[in-house]
C-alpha cells in the first residue's frame, strides 16, 4: 500500500517556469508594444490583439502552475490552485503517460501524465519536482482498481524505470 505524505505536495519550481516566463513576457511585449507603439491598421492590429492575448493567456497559465500544488492522500489526488480539480481513486478510471517531443530525432522532451474520472481530466507535466514518485503512487492506485494502461503508457513508464506492473 502506498503511504502518502499531504504535508508535502508537488509542486513547479520556479526554475522550470523561467523560460515560460520569458516566453510570454517577450510576446506579450512585443506584440502588445507593437499594437501600442506603431498604431497599425485594422487587420495588422487584429492579429497583433489576437497575438497579445494568446501571449497573455500563456503567461497566466504559468503563473497558475507555479501557485499549483499536487496533493496525494488516501481518497485522491487534487491540484490545488487556480485552476484545481480533485480526481477521487475510487473514481479514477483512465491514466496515460505520454511523450511530447520538441525535436524529430525525440532526444528532447517532457511527460505528461493525464488521469481521468467521468467528468474531470488531470493533467501533470513532468517538470513538476518529484515527478517519478507522483507516478509511481498514481499507478499504484491505479493498479489496485484495475486501471488499463495502453502500450504507449507501459513505454514510457519504462523509460522512467518504473515498472508498469507495481511490486
Amino acid at each position: 500500500m502506498t503511504v502518502f505524505n499531504p504535508a508535502t505536495p508537488f509542486r513547479y519550481p520556479a526554475r522550470a517556469l523561467v523560460a515560460d516566463y520569458l516566453r510570454g513576457a517577450t510576446g506579450l511585449g512585443a506584440s502588445a508594444g507593437l499594437l501600442l507603439l506603431a498604431h497599425p491598421a485594422l487587420l495588422p492590429g487584429l492579429v497583433l490583439a489576437m497575438a497579445a492575448a494568446l501571449f497573455l493567456v500563456y503567461f497566466a497559465r504559468t503563473v497558475c502552475r507555479q501557485v499549483t500544488r499536487i496533493v496525494l492522500d488516501e481518497a485522491g489526488i487534487s491540484a490545488k490552485g487556480p485552476l484545481g480539480a480533485t480526481i477521487r481513486w475510487d473514481s479514477l478510471c483512465a491514466l496515460r503517460l505520454e511523450y511530447y517531443s520538441t525535436r524529430r530525432d525525440r532526444e528532447e522532451g517532457w511527460m505528461q501524465l493525464k488521469l481521468r474520472d467521468a467528468t474531470s481530466t488531470l493533467r501533470i507535466d513532468s517538470e513538476i519536482a518529484g515527478f517519478a514518485e507522483l507516478v509511481r503512487a498514481v499507478l499504484a492506485q491505479a493498479s489496485l482498481r484495475g486501471v488499463v494502461l495502453d502500450e504507449g503508457s507501459r513505454a514510457n513508464l519504462r523509460v522512467l524505470g518504473i515498472p508498469a506492473e507495481p511490486a
